[in-house]
């Protein structure tokens, strides 16, 4: 639960009151491109919206929705798919020669392009678990609560490019 709750804070954090996501609009990645249905050459404009240096180490990071979309599109030949799965374990997925993660959390119109190394996380001493017998008692069970202070923050905001799907809103 701790690992889901990160993982959406550091997506799509806000600022008030948790990490600066990478997808915030204030904050996070880039704008870089947006359109209304995907194609094969908005992806192709999104990897070269990302200045050269970033490239080198860069990645997607998407919607497991969106993969379906993705894996669909071809290039402009119309012979060849622009998604290439892996055939080594352990190794992720390409698109365009470039790793994709994926993440329940990440919204779905939205796919993420760059070098996440310029995404700083901050653990702010411990985590802390507390015991709630009392309140579960009732049932025969123990509950817990537990406590972290963690931070994020792109601290490069043109290391990451953003591809909006819809009306940009």
């Amino acid at each position: 639960a701790l690992a889901n709750a990160e993982e959406d804070a550091f997506l799509n954090g806000s600022t008030t009151g948790k990490p600066t996501g990478i997808f915030a609009a204030t904050g996070g990645g880039t704008a870089a491109v947006t359109t209304t249905s995907l194609k094969a050459d908005d992806v192709i404009d999104l990897v070269y919206a990302l200045k050269r240096p970033y490239r080198k180490k860069a990645a997607f990071i998407l919607n497991d929705k969106l993969i379906a979309k993705i894996r669909k599109l071809k290039y402009a030949d119309g012979k060849e798919y622009i998604w290439q799965p892996t055939f080594v374990e352990g190794e992720p997925d390409r698109i365009l020669g470039y790793p994709v993660y994926t993440s329940a959390y990440a919204p779905e119109d939205k796919i993420a392009f760059g070098d996440f190394s310029y995404y700083n996380i901050g653990d702010r001493g411990t985590r802390s678990f507390s015991e709630l017998r009392e309140l579960f008692a009732g049932n025969g069970m123990i509950g817990f609560v537990a406590k972290e202070r963690v931070d994020g923050k792109l601290v490069l905001p043109e290391a990451v490019q953003i591809l909006t799907i819809g009306s940009g809103s």
